[in-house]
């Protein structure tokens, strides 16, 4: 045990036990106020913490909209992270989402999305000037927009931050957990293995052979 134990390579859903830890990003979206989602490297959602629906909604109601929707998450899960990086998407339709990724062993084994949430630098003639680009109602979009999350830049730096070390500790301890498990299911194998071993040499006659075959097919 090894050198393969100590490098193998997990995958992010043994990572992030998410019955132990689904109550408490869901509590951590809900105190910042802001959408959290989890994929693994093949793009597929893991978790949701649930929120915003009502703007995205009215932008998949039209064929423009529901196409900028599509861009954006393609955006959203194919845009290079590097380590310590935390990048803030900006979508056609005016809101903005940051994104981070979850890594191990200086892999990444999936990406943390914020959002959406409003852009501080759109004011109302910029929404309407959008609204009127996916030919949408101006009171409706308008009012849609402002119901997703206001955060300040500055806060959600601190934001990111945070929960980009809060799933950097999650992992590693688990991690750590997960390989102490594996080494002592190592060492249990192998005291089996000498056992055996032994009962082998000192075997007398074919009812002891069989009783040996007996235990083997137990572990």
């Amino acid at each position: 045990m090894n050198d393969v134990e100590l490098e193998k390579k997990f995958e992010l859903t043994e990572l992030i036990d998410l019955g132990l830890l689904g109550d408490v990003i869901r509590a951590l979206a809900e105190m910042v106020g802001i959408q959290v989602r989890i994929f693994d490297m093949e793009g597929k959602e893991i978790f949701d913490s649930g929120g915003e629906k009502g703007f995205c909604g009215l932008l998949r109601g039209t064929l423009t909209g529901e196409r900028v929707c599509q861009e954006v998450r393609e955006k959203l899960l194919g845009q290079f992270l590097s380590e310590g990086s935390a990048l803030q998407i900006q979508a056609a339709c005016g809101n903005k989402y940051t994104v981070f990724p979850v890594r191990h062993q200086f892999e990444n084994l999936g990406r943390v999305i914020l959002g959406p949430y409003q852009d501080s630098v759109l004011d109302s003639q910029k929404l309407d000037a959008i609204a009127a680009k996916f030919r949408m109602d101006p009171v409706k979009f308008v009012q849609a927009y402002k119901e997703m999350p206001e955060v300040s830049p500055e806060r959600l730096k601190k934001m990111a931050r945070f929960m980009a070390r809060f799933f950097d500790a999650f992992v590693f301890i688990n991690a750590k957990r997960l390989i102490t498990s594996l080494m002592h299911l190592e060492l249990i194998m192998q005291s089996r293995d000498r056992i055996f071993q032994e009962m082998e040499k000192e075997k007398a006659n074919p009812a002891d052979k069989k009783e040996i075959e007996k235990l083997k097919s137990m572990f």
